[in-house]
C-alpha cells in the first residue's frame, strides 16, 4: 500500500504518517526501503492486482456504469 501510495499518489513519508497515524515514520521509511530494495518484484506484483482490479470492475458495473452503457446504446 506504501509503495503504491508513492507511486501513484506522490506522498512523501511524511504524507503517509499524517495518512496512516498508526504508522511511524521509521516504519514508513523502513517500508520504502524494502520497496526500493524489491523493486522489480513489487511493480510486478501491483502492476498484476491493478489488472485484477480493472477486470472485476468490468465483470461487476456499478448501476451508475449500467446506465451510462444504456444511454451510450440507445
Amino acid at each position: 500500500m506504501l509503495a503504491a501510495d508513492y507511486l501513484w499518489r506522490g506522498w512523501s513519508a511524511e504524507e503517509m504518517v499524517r495518512h496512516y497515524p498508526y504508522l511511524t515514520l521509521g516504519e514508513v521509511h523502513a517500508a520504502l526501503g524494502y520497496y526500493f530494495d524489491h523493486r522489480e518484484e513489487i511493480d510486478a506484483e501491483l502492476l498484476e492486482e491493478s489488472r485484477d482490479a480493472d477486470a472485476w470492475r468490468k465483470a461487476h458495473p456499478t448501476a451508475s456504469e449500467l446506465v451510462r452503457l444504456k444511454l451510450a446504446a440507445a
